[in-house]
């Protein structure tokens, strides 16, 4: 979702005039885009401040905007640490960032229109909902981002024709709980996730179509089915799980169980059998026993996850969780992180070498130099083949003749 923001923010700046860099020493405006969901995160972003400081010393024309999800937590605190910040944002206003952002540059951006001189975006992401409501004890994501509030949805679809006039040829509907999308519709007509579906795989132009994230307990069988009978919508669904254990799910409030998730696991891959799913895994939450851990290891192997992203659990401030003990010593969480990433690791490996010999649809996303292209099957797996520079943005079919646990490689077949 930051990527997306991102995105927007710098496609308005170049709308003014302005040209990215990638290096800081250049820059005349440095918008640092934040994330709160982990600890580490704010580390990182922290760190970058740090560094900005001394750039900011041998440069103070240099203009510095701290946004998102950590801007909202410490907008209060965080101009005192580093006094250079001239301007934050907070995520609850990140959808009116342009206009605070001409307010604050005033004449420093012209009008100038560049957007040409972007590298056109095969694969676009695109936020269609902000907010949520699960309130998922360990999450500080509602309290950064407030409640979930729809995007109109001919605003959705007026944005991706837009994309795919300018060379998107896959996009991703973004929000933090897409299934419980639901907006009005011309004539008033509630429109919920799977009617949005239907309508993006009607646009032309586009030949993709991805989602993301998942709430188990909103995703029903209508949704199945738009799935299974839309032909651009992607066989990969990402559908965090977080734990194996009915306990922990409980003191999470997830509101679900162990077996509600196998059994809407088992009704995706029956629906749809060339289906990936992916996952999310936290390992060492508060009260989480050896046996509970166990338990997620069971479900795991039962499940086949094709990807997963585990990390250990750290208290964020505000949460229900972070108000008890953290009670999961830090090495017994990195020894169940361990263990846990060498068995999604072995099932990855298992699941991609039989894939060996079968022919894959690929949206060729990049050709490099010395003629290895790259691109992602419709199951969300990266593979690499040998292919010319004019295969950019076109769907080809590949052979796969080798794999490992994270990625395929493969020879041309043909043009889809």
């Amino acid at each position: 979702m930051n990527v997306a923001d991102s995105a927007a923010i710098g496609e308005h700046l170049r709308s003014r005039g302005g040209v990215a860099t990638d290096l800081a020493q250049q820059a005349d405006l440095v918008i640092v885009n934040t994330c709160s969901v982990r600890g580490q995160a704010e580390h990182k972003a922290l760190s970058y401040l740090g560094r900005l400081a001394l750039i900011k010393v041998k440069q103070p024309a240099m203009k510095v905007v701290f946004a998102g999800c950590m801007a909202e937590r410490v907008k209060e605190s965080i101009k005192k640490r580093f006094p250079f910040i001239n301007l934050v944002v907070g995520a609850r206003d990140i959808e009116y960032f342009p206009q605070l952002l001409d307010k604050f540059l005033g004449d420093m951006l012209d009008d100038r229109s560049v957007l040409s001189a972007a590298t056109p975006q095969l694969t676009s992401f695109i936020n269609i909902m902000r907010g949520c409501e699960n309130h998922c004890s360990y999450c500080i994501v509602p309290t950064v981002r407030g409640p979930e509030k729809s995007r109109a949805v001919d605003d959705i679809l007026a944005d991706i024709r837009r994309m795919a006039a300018a060379g998107t040829k896959e996009v991703t509907l973004l929000g933090q709980n897409v299934n419980s999308y639901t907006s009005a519709g011309r004539g008033k007509t509630i429109i919920d996730f799977s009617d949005l579906l239907q309508m993006v795989n009607g646009i032309d132009g586009i030949d993709r179509i991805r989602f993301m994230t998942n709430h188990p307990k909103d995703f029903n069988d209508k949704l199945i089915e738009t799935m299974s009978s839309c032909a651009k919508v992607c066989d990969h669904i990402h559908l965090p799980l977080q734990s194996g254990s009915d306990t922990i799910l409980a003191a999470m409030n997830r509101k679900y169980t162990a077996g509600d998730y196998l059994t809407l696991a088992n009704k995706l891959k029956h629906a749809i059998p060339r289906l990936a799913i992916t996952t999310d895994i936290m390992v060492g939450f508060p009260g989480e026993t050896d046996a509970d851990f166990a338990a997620t290891l069971r479900i795991i192997e039962h499940t086949d996850f094709d990807f997963l992203y585990a990390f250990k659990y750290s208290p964020r401030p505000g949460t229900p969780a972070a108000a008890g003990e953290d009670s999961v010593i830090r090495s017994k969480k990195e020894e169940r992180l361990a263990i846990l990433l060498e068995q999604a690791d072995s099932i990855a490996a298992r699941k991609n070498a039989k894939l060996i010999g079968t022919h894959q649809e690929v949206l060729v996303e990049e050709v490099t130099a010395n003629g290895i292209a790259g691109g992602r099957t419709r199951a969300n797996k990266k593979i690499f083949f040998a292919g010319e520079s004019n295969l950019r943005g076109t769907l080809v079919s590949i052979t796969v003749t080798g794999s490992k646990a994270y990625s395929l490689e493969g020879s041309f077949t043909s043009c889809v």
